[in-house]
């Protein structure tokens, strides 16, 4: 198994909303929000994406990101546990990976920036 646990539930994306500090890119944009016992991820890409096809490619793309760059321990720097959702933008579904990767790395050091400062 990859160790990707999914936000699912309604109330937990509304929270993370509310609750969480963000971080935005051209392509992305990351809600994070700490959590005390594993890291989980949702996705979300919104109609202005594209069609069907065009967003669950979109959310595959972001899926790789989390596995390459959270499980792999390279990000957040705290080390600390995190939920995080991803909102894929219309311009994620035609940028090469690369970029995709630069600004997912960009958010996620904006969100956890802005949520280190609050304490």
């Amino acid at each position: 198994m990859s160790g990707l646990i999914s936000i699912k539930k309604n109330i937990d994306f509304r929270r993370i909303y509310k609750r969480g500090k963000c971080g935005v890119t051209p392509t992305l944009v990351v809600y994070v929000l700490r959590n005390r016992r594993l890291d989980r991820l949702g996705i979300t890409a919104g109609k202005k994406v594209g069609c069907a096809a065009k967003r669950n490619r979109a959310k595959r793309r972001i899926r790789a990101l989390y596995r390459e760059q959270i499980l792999s321990g390279t990000l957040p720097e705290s080390g600390e546990k995190l939920d995080m959702i991803v909102v894929a933008r219309a311009a994620a579904v035609d940028a090469d990976f690369d970029r995709l990767r630069r600004d997912f790395k960009t958010a996620v050091g904006k969100a956890a920036a802005q949520l280190q400062n609050k304490h």
